[in-house]
C-alpha cells in the first residue's frame, strides 16, 4: 500500500501535470529549459521512477501590437 502525502495531491492538481512518456508516472520539473526563440521553449524531462528521457516543445502565444 502506498501512502502519499495530500499536501503532495494538493501540489500536484494546481498546476498542469507532464507524464512519463514511458511508464505515465508524473515528473513535476524539468531538467533543463532552452529558449528557442521568442515564441518557444524546449523541455528536458527525465522521469525518476523509469529513467526515461523525453523533450517538449511549448509554443508561446504572440502578444498582438495594441
Amino acid at each position: 500500500m502506498l501512502l502519499r502525502d495530500r499536501t503532495i495531491d494538493r501540489y500536484a492538481h494546481s498546476r498542469p501535470v507532464i507524464e512519463c512518456a514511458q511508464c505515465g508516472e508524473p515528473v513535476y520539473v524539468p531538467e533543463w529549459s532552452e529558449y528557442l526563440d521568442g515564441h518557444r521553449a524546449r523541455h528536458l524531462w527525465r522521469c525518476e521512477e523509469c529513467g526515461t528521457s523525453f523533450e517538449t516543445t511549448v509554443r508561446l502565444p504572440s502578444h498582438a501590437a495594441a
